[in-house]
């Protein structure tokens, strides 16, 4: 027969001990959660990053929408009461919030940290709606406390949450973002605009041309063609002298011009402007001496020769004087006389014509006749 195994009073006493001491911590600790679950908060902390920095949502709209509009008194509610996981989905509903953490600490402090959105583009559609997005390409509506000045993207055509409206937001993303991260076109872009066939057009602050993009492949090379542009033509020639400029061909830039241009002068040219209008006057007068010869032939009469020129000289000394032209004589004026009788005054003298006294003079000598 097998020897039977003695009990040891002493392992059942380690057991039974550690099952008790067990038991009371977890007795303990049970009824520290429920008194302290019976207990009201101390005070709430709502914390928003970038607060200072960026307005799109205060604390007082976050209190609104975890606590207030649920009608929850916070600080008379136990805190087994409070639903935490449903303040959390409260606050990240919101468009503004990109991310939330709610909870209690030991100190009976509910704290509400809260991330917003930060704005890269605002989109104004076609149907006069206007709204931000973010980096996330989520759409966030325009916010009553603040006013974000951001790249615009105007003619945006309604983006829907289908394969074409999240490439057309992967294009704009693109597109803002590398005009932002260069100082040049940061400051040169004002606007982009969206195109019936979804392509991008580009207004710029310097300059009155319209810049089509096209898409955003090659996007780099095609602001690279457009600075090299800017240098080496607009700096020369001016920066008004063309109204549209294509970037959409490889490796080149295609330039229209304004339609009140007028342009480069050749010099050659028009030192040659003289040599042209002797031409045209010389052709003239063969045209109409042509004319002449035809019209005798056919009348049998010789076609009369072109006067000569004459010099300005000559034409002034040609030229007949003016003759002097005679006033004419006064009116005799009858005054009366004292004794009723009127005296006829004669007319002044004629002045005498000394031109004929000249010629008797020059026509016969003079003579002495001596006296008797």
């Amino acid at each position: 027969m097998a020897a039977k195994r003695k009990i040891s009073v002493r392992k059942i006493l380690q057991v039974f001990v550690t099952v008790v001491v067990s038991a009371g911590c977890i007795i303990a600790m049970v009824s520290a959660s429920r008194i302290e679950d019976s207990k009201m908060l101390s005070s709430v902390a709502v914390h928003i990053k970038n607060d200072k920095k960026y307005h799109f949502i205060e604390e007082k709209e976050i209190m609104d929408l975890a606590v207030n509009n649920r009608g929850i008194d916070v600080m008379n509610t136990p805190i087994s009461h409070l639903d935490v996981k449903g303040m959390e989905q409260v606050i990240a509903a919101d468009p503004w919030v990109a991310g939330v953490q709610v909870f209690v600490d030991n100190d009976r402090v509910l704290h509400m940290y809260v991330m917003q959105r930060i704005p890269v583009v605002r989109i104004f559609g076609r149907d006069s709606h206007s709204y931000y997005m973010d980096a996330t390409m989520s759409m966030m509506p325009l916010s009553e406390n603040y006013v974000y000045y951001t790249a615009a993207v105007t003619n945006v055509p309604e983006i829907k949450d289908d394969s074409a409206g999240w490439a057309l937001r992967k294009q704009i993303l693109k597109l803002v973002n590398a005009i932002q991260a260069d100082t040049f076109w940061s400051a040169q872009i004002s606007q982009v605009i969206v195109d019936s066939a979804g392509t991008f057009e580009l207004l710029p602050v310097l300059g009155d041309q319209k810049i089509i993009f096209g898409d955003t492949t090659l996007m780099k090379e095609k602001f690279n063609n457009l600075f090299v542009f800017y240098k080496n033509v607009l700096n020369r020639i001016g920066w008004d002298k063309y109204e549209t400029l294509d970037l959409r061909f490889k490796g080149q830039v295609v330039a229209s011009p304004a339609i009140p241009y007028s342009g480069p002068v050749d010099k050659a040219v028009s030192t040659m402007n003289w040599i042209n209008s002797i031409v045209e006057t010389e052709a003239k007068n063969d045209n109409k001496d042509s004319v002449q010869n035809a019209v005798a032939k056919t009348t049998n009469v010789p076609a009369a020769k072109a006067a000569p020129k004459k010099d300005a000289k000559t034409a002034a000394k040609e030229k007949p004087k003016p003759k002097p032209v005679a006033k004419a004589a006064p009116k005799k004026k009858m005054k009366p006389q004292a004794n009723g009788k009127e005296v006829h005054h004669a007319a002044p003298p004629k002045a005498k014509d000394n031109s004929k006294e000249k010629n008797k003079k020059q026509a016969t000598p003079k003579y002495v006749y001596p006296e008797k």
